[in-house]
């Protein structure tokens, strides 16, 4: 006997209700309650290991693409070992790593910089093999002298966010720009500024091509989704899981690419991060140069928020095979050997960006050694 439509209607709307509910009920545990962390609770007179793990609160703080949090830690007398959490790496969207290593490499500034806010002085070392840590941060006491800049970068850590409002075309002071890039201290990282029309331009029509593959193609709409549905990327509960439903059911290719094209319109100024490249580059190498990315990347934004500017990734062009190597194309013709282009994004003034995204309980990010 045929269904009739009001039944189909019933039955598809009870179906695509308990997906909601279910959603619901499994998305992870996770809240705003980690950028609460206060500098005064820091446990001066403790252990080392308790002013470590307490440091891991900065860490933790960091940007990451999708907001996976794509970081395992483990606290000993030795240090903090960082690994790479592959479960949580997005393999359609980011299938190198790259995205994922210079996540983990902003969470390693966040711990530089709060080390430094407390008196002690780091290193990392990095190093890969099975299971390993990708990174060993250390740190000891020692008599810094008073830094206005760390003091700034430490205070952005909490209020960092991801500014995706549309920017003010008034341009950034001198003063401002040389703050911007006088943070950046490691020789084997340069960031870009460009502030013409016609890298804009160049830059927007990548960005627009590259929104239209990914919107084509299945794989990347249920990653997409899935992070959606997870309640990390900013709607939360059932806004969250109607958000996954519209990218993995609906067209939100043209909106999403009208609102690209939009907001770099808006921008003025387009940033490249940039690293050196060798002929014959090893995994690790490439590995630990979007490691090394991540940490100026981290150190740029927080300087950047301290002046009151708005930041965006926008990683798109860079995800596509067909538009990766045209977006490398648009870094300046002087940058000598920094011709690996690791993370594209747009700065300038902008209204306040809101809320945070939430960020998982650090327990659920610590493992056994």
């Amino acid at each position: 006997m045929p269904v009739s439509a009001a039944k189909v209607v019933m039955i598809s709307v009870f179906l695509i209700g308990g997906m909601l509910l279910a959603g619901v009920i499994m998305q992870p545990e996770a809240s705003l309650l980690a950028w609460d962390v206060s500098h005064s609770d820091f446990p001066a007179n403790s252990s080392q290991q308790d002013r470590l793990s307490f440091l891991l609160r900065y860490a933790i703080l960091a940007p990451s693409s999708h907001n996976s949090q794509p970081w395992k830690f483990n606290v000993s007398k030795e240090g903090i070992r960082v690994y790479a959490d592959e479960t949580r790496w997005l393999s359609v969207a980011d299938p190198d790593q790259r995205e994922m290593y210079i996540s983990i490499g902003c969470a390693l500034e966040n711990l530089a910089i709060a080390a430094e806010h407390f008196g002690y002085s780091s290193n990392v070392t990095y190093s890969f093999g099975r299971d390993e840590p990708v990174a060993l941060f250390r740190m000891q006491p020692e008599a810094l002298p008073a830094d206005d800049l760390n003091g700034h970068l430490f205070s952005a850590i909490t209020s960092r966010g991801t500014n995706r409002n549309p920017y003010e075309a008034r341009r950034i002071s001198a003063d401002d720009l040389a703050m911007l890039h006088s943070c950046i201290y490691d020789p084997e990282v340069s960031i870009y500024l460009a502030d013409d029309a016609a890298t804009r331009d160049g830059f927007r029509r990548l960005a627009v091509q590259a929104d239209e593959i990914q919107y084509r193609d299945a794989d990347y709409k249920s990653e997409l989704g899935h992070w959606l549905g997870q309640g990390g990327m900013g709607p939360t509960g059932l806004k969250a899981m109607a958000s996954q439903l519209a990218v993995v059911f609906l067209d939100a290719g043209p909106d999403q690419v009208a609102r690209d094209a939009e907001l770099i319109n808006s921008s003025p100024y387009i940033g490249f991060v940039a690293t050196s490249k060798s002929e014959n580059e090893s995994i690790s190498d490439f590995k630990i140069s979007a490691l090394r990315a991540g940490r100026a990347l981290e150190r740029f934004w927080l300087a950047a928020t301290a002046l009151g500017l708005g930041l965006q990734p926008m990683s798109q062009a860079l995800e596509v095979q067909e538009t990766k190597e045209a977006a490398a194309g648009l870094l300046p013709t002087n940058t000598g050997n920094m011709s690996r282009l690791q993370q594209t994004f747009r700065l300038g003034y902008a209204p306040d960006p809101g809320e945070h995204t939430p960020r998982r309980p650090l327990e659920e990010m610590m493992r056994e050694k």
